[in-house]
């Protein structure tokens, strides 16, 4: 029995160029729960359910066991945040819909947000992203972007997120609504169709394992599918539960998750030469397109240094270099000021997501621009940002946080007016990086249970 293993370079290079300097090792592993947050975790067993036709994200594996990208994420998850839970297998995509909504399951683990399941669900944050890939018959040309699909038949999941994503960008392509992407492309290969659309690995890996010889990749969109859990309305500690554990994820967490699918195994009992041509012409034509798109691998690998670094959405520093600097700053003097936008989520639930996320920049170049040189800021989670101010007291960074909270009561955010809580702490020969911390939120806790709007010490606890 002949084993051809494709590497799909053409996945790797576009989206995981791993950076060596960085180790999670240096990641600070402190979730602080809050009291409601911690008793759901005691008594509540959470009933997952998913699709097992989305591989390789969800799928059953040679053992039909499930196993995927969105499996291993929400194994090592659980597993951090001590969740009890039960896993059940949708019949498909619209069965995962219907069992949120009718509160028959609580959490699906692979999708994306979208604003017309808000009145049954919420959705955490997403802990990866992949591009939307055109496939295409092998003698078809190279596709820029999803404009040039308009008004062709493109085969597409149902209420799948290339789809929802496509159709609202793109109203023009002729949708042709399927089950999964294996009958998308089982269409496309029979010539009933132009294209068939779904997120990059998922094309890549059915392409590959069904033996679709006469398709290829022939591009990608700029609209990427930002993969995430949906859970039922009613569970808001879940959905706070993971979004704390999903913003400790390192790139390398991830990474090591995504690098167990990047290879495809091929197990025939005969690939004829003939075949074996085509597999590594469409390798070859992958490369070389990913090539093209990248002739300046240094210059690019810089910049995801940067990236890896930095809050897609602020431009501020994100979580996991909050967490190095704050490693770096042990023995120093330093004090944290750890803020919450107060009611942040009436602002999402009222005015929408892309309105939440203005104040979100607003506030943060507000911060940002408010403070001393030295000082550090980040978005340390969701709404929350948090701010080391180096060489500084605890009764020094008060003094800043209430100045902090003047400008944002002051600030004109167009829709509303909006406040922060802020808790601040010192950090002392005799605390651990986790007290400093714990000694933040604790603060910060009390500023909302005494409403919110005002700046609470540590020290005065």
């Amino acid at each position: 029995m002949n084993k051809i293993k494709i590497l799909l370079l053409f996945f790797i290079l576009s989206n995981f160029v791993i950076i060596d300097e960085i180790s999670s090792n240096d990641i600070v592993d402190y979730v602080k729960l809050t009291p409601k947050e911690e008793a759901f975790l005691r008594n509540t067993k959470v009933k997952v359910i998913t699709s097992n036709s989305w591989a390789p994200i969800n799928m059953y594996n040679d053992k039909d066991q499930l196993a995927g990208i969105a499996i291993d994420f929400w194994n090592k998850l659980k597993k951090n945040a001590n969740i009890d839970s039960e896993i059940i297998t949708a019949k498909n995509w619209n069965h995962v819909l219907d069992s949120i909504k009718n509160k028959e399951a609580d959490i699906t683990i692979g999708t994306s947000y979208d604003r017309n399941k808000l009145d049954y669900a919420n959705f955490t944050s997403s802990y990866i992203a992949f591009p939307i890939a055109f496939a295409t018959l092998f003698d078809k040309r190279f596709i820029p972007n999803a404009s040039f699909l308009e008004g062709k038949k493109v085969a597409v999941g149902e209420n799948y997120s290339s789809h929802n994503i496509l159709k609202e960008n793109f109203p023009n392509i002729d949708f042709v609504l399927v089950k999964n992407t294996k009958e998308a492309l089982e269409l496309l290969s029979a010539g009933k169709v132009e294209a068939a659309v779904d997120i990059l690995p998922t094309i890549a890996h059915l392409i590959s394992v069904n033996g679709y010889y006469n398709l290829k990749i022939s591009g990608t969109s700029e609209h990427k599918v930002h993969v995430s859990f949906m859970i039922r309305k009613d569970y808001k500690e879940l959905q706070s539960i993971m979004n704390k554990h999903i913003a400790m994820l390192s790139p390398e967490d991830k990474n090591n998750i995504i690098r167990q699918w990047l290879t495809v195994k091929f197990d025939k009992t005969f690939v004829g030469y003939e075949y074996l041509v085509q597999i590594l012409v469409l390798v070859l034509l992958a490369i070389l397109f990913y090539s093209f798109k990248q002739k300046d691998l240094r210059k690019y690998n810089k910049r995801l240094k940067k990236l890896s670094i930095t809050d897609s959405l602020t431009n501020l520093h994100n979580r996991r270099r909050l967490d190095e600097l704050l490693n770096e700053s042990k023995n120093q003097k330093y004090a944290l000021i750890l803020l919450d936008i107060d009611h942040f989520k009436e602002v999402n639930d009222i005015h929408g997501h892309l309105e939440g996320d203005k104040v979100l920049v607003e506030l943060s170049k507000l911060l940002k621009n408010s403070l001393n040189k030295n000082d550090e800021i980040g978005r340390w989670g969701g709404e929350e940002f948090l701010i080391i101010c180096k060489n500084t007291t605890e009764k020094e960074a008060a003094t800043i946080a209430l100045r902090l909270k003047s400008l944002i009561e002051e600030y004109d955010f167009k829709i509303r007016e909006i406040t922060a809580s802020f808790g601040v702490s010192e950090a002392k020969k005799e605390l651990t990086l986790k007290d400093i911390l714990a000694n933040a939120d604790n603060a910060l806790y009390k500023a909302k249970q005494q409403g919110r709007n005002q700046v609470v010490l540590s020290s005065s606890l």
